[in-house]
């Protein structure tokens, strides 16, 4: 029989490497069809971080774990997914932002400005918006709060997961637990 590794780390660094791998291969095929900067097709992003977060734990839990899996330590499993995820997926949008893509926060400032132009916002507010909005658009700010929106949202994402998927060992099923007549004797 072969020797399971049932370290925390080592399985959420697996896990967080599967989603990251996910995430980027899912926002290469955007950028190639020129949809990355599409906000509803971002959202199936997030689709596949639960995805690949229900799976992670799911087979953390019965196949590594045995079916036991305390809410604690499913929580940090979760939390390494999420920091591993989140940090190569940092350096992916570092590179895409400053080498593959240069332009791409000129095309993103662009974009907000249609959206200020179709509800109408008055120039000088828009310009005024833009002028702020241009400071916070640079690459190490933009990753330093996607970073930490990312972890944010990444915690209540685990915290309810990680709540759905525990399993402790006393949690087991009650009618094994009752007293049979050979136990009584």
């Amino acid at each position: 029989m072969e020797k399971k590794n049932t370290s925390v780390l080592y399985n959420g660094l697996i896990w967080g490497l599967i989603l990251s791998f996910a995430s980027i291969i899912f926002n290469v095929i955007l950028y190639m069809m020129d949809q990355n900067l599409n906000q509803a097709l971002g959202y199936a992003g997030i689709i596949i971080s639960l995805v690949v977060m229900i799976l992670g734990i799911r087979s953390f839990r019965d196949n590594i774990r045995d079916g036991v899996l305390p809410f604690g330590t499913a929580f940090g499993f979760l939390m390494i997914v999420m920091i591993v995820s989140t940090i190569i997926g940092d350096i992916y949008t570092y590179i895409l932002w400053t080498v593959i893509d240069p332009d791409i926060v000129g095309k993103m400032l662009d974009l907000q400005t249609e959206k200020m132009l179709e509800k109408g916002i008055p120039e000088e507010a828009m310009e005024q918006a833009m002028t702020m909005t241009a400071k916070f658009m640079q690459p190490g700010i933009m990753i330093a709060m996607a970073t930490a929106t990312g972890l944010f949202f990444g915690a209540i994402l685990s915290l309810i997961i990680a709540a759905i998927f525990k399993k402790d060992e006393s949690s087991e099923d009650p009618i094994l637990e009752e007293e049979t007549p050979a136990a009584a004797e």
